[in-house]
């Protein structure tokens, strides 16, 4: 795999997490030419089934199985099988003749569903070796691949997570930044003539002031000003500003309570403000350097500059509010991900739900926790997420699953490669 000639230099974007979750996608981006990702959680399944997808026009071009070589899985299709259940059971409650489009060809919900249940069978085979499961994988799918940003298939690959940190439900002295429920006067309208009949209508986040929709409370305006303190909106109590940054740039985690309680904080809305890079600022104020700015490096120079925190923080005016939960994290087709096999992608270009093939690059750690090279892989994933930053036919985000493990590789992701999707063979 040449994947070299397909890379940007190192560097340039660090991610720490992508969604509807992966907002989502990832998060710190410091690469002009790359918009950041705002970070992957989602809301929790809905009552009643979602909307059928309208198969946009595709970018995806026909592609040759023969052309790639042999492919074999990284993971052996280790956990292949539960991501690809949880996007039959989404196709399975669309219409049965939605369609998804993969370039010109369009495939409905219901062969989707079919197609999907297969390779989840096909995967958790143990009598199966993986290299035969990828060989029947050729025979049963046809490949498309995204042309990427340069139109010759360059994509360049992030990574996102969930964190695990400590929490109290009642502040102290150490405890005593909150993360915020829903606030009651965040609201959502459609302007009116933002869209023809029939078609979807953007959606305009903010307050309302004298019956008129106005900008909602920044980040500095709500962490700095205490504009929503003594409302009664926390939820849970942190011991670390950077750690709730983080925790709203990948918008969902897992907390530990005071009792040894561990539960799960979902993604419960934004405040509408535009996402900022907060490493591409520290980058352009001299602070870091695109060598040194990946999360371990914020992370070590907010360490020596606590005095700096509140300001650099305020840099980014997006805020993400949480709610309590089970299960998940969910991507924008609320299902639950799938560690190292959930990816997210521009949801406006290739289609929900739909298994996937990747070709790239994962770091390799030392014993002292340092990058001692990049590893090419392939890797057989499925798209159930998307971020605001994850735009374009050359982003995807790879969710690596929750703890410091999975924040580690995600941070250091972010390599060139190329991104191909299945269709079921007709």
């Amino acid at each position: 795999m040449e994947i070299g000639k397909a890379k940007t230099g190192r560097g340039l974007t660090v991610w720490v997490g992508a969604g509807t979750l992966a907002a989502c996608g990832l998060l710190l981006a410091c690469a002009p030419a790359k918009p950041p990702a705002s970070l992957p959680s989602a809301p929790p399944p809905l009552a009643q089934p979602p909307p059928p997808p309208v198969a946009p026009p595709s970018c995806l071009r026909p592609a040759s199985w023969a052309d790639l070589g042999p492919v074999e899985d990284d993971l052996a299709f280790r956990g292949l099988a539960e991501a690809c259940r949880a996007s039959a059971a989404y196709y399975a409650e669309l219409p049965a003749d939605a369609p998804l489009a993969f370039g010109e060809r369009s495939v409905t919900a219901s062969e989707m569903a079919g197609a999907l249940q297969a390779l989840a069978a096909l995967a958790a085979d143990p009598a199966v070796p993986a290299a035969e499961k990828s060989a029947r994988v050729a025979e049963r799918f046809d490949l498309y691949q995204s042309p990427g940003d340069d139109g010759q298939g360059h994509v360049l690959f992030t990574g996102y997570y969930e964190p695990v940190l400590r929490a109290r439900t009642r502040p102290d002295d150490r405890y005593r930044y909150p993360l915020y429920r829903h606030p009651s006067d965040l609201v959502e309208q459609a302007p009116e003539g933002a869209a023809p009949a029939g078609a979807a209508a953007p959606r305009c986040v903010g307050r309302l002031v004298d019956g008129r929709l106005v900008p909602y409370y920044t980040r500095e305006e709500i962490d700095t000003q205490g504009v929503l303190a003594g409302r009664g909106l926390e939820l849970l109590w942190l011991d670390d500003p950077v750690d709730r940054f983080f925790l709203q740039v990948q918008g969902s985690g897992r907390v530990v309570l005071e009792d040894g309680t561990a539960v799960r904080v979902l993604y419960d809305g934004k405040n509408g403000q535009p996402y900022r890079s907060l490493g591409k600022h520290l980058v352009g104020a001299g602070k870091l350097t695109p060598e040194t700015v990946s999360l371990e490096g914020i992370r070590r120079y907010f360490a020596g500059h606590p005095e700096e925190v509140g300001a650099a923080l305020a840099v980014n005016p997006s805020y993400t509010f949480f709610r309590l939960g089970d299960g998940g994290p969910y991507g924008n087709i609320r299902v639950p991900l799938t560690p190292n096999r959930s990816i997210a992608t521009d949801a406006a270009l290739f289609p929900k739900g739909a298994p996937a093939l990747i070709c790239t690059e994962k770091p390799r750690f030392d014993a002292a926790g340092n990058v001692a090279g990049y590893d090419p892989f392939w890797r057989f994933v499925v798209n159930q997420d998307t971020g605001g930053a994850i735009a374009g036919p050359g982003r995807v985000d790879l969710f690596f699953g929750p703890g410091a493990q999975a924040g580690l590789m995600a941070g250091q992701m972010q390599q060139g490669g190329r991104l191909y999707f299945l269709a079921p063979r007709k």
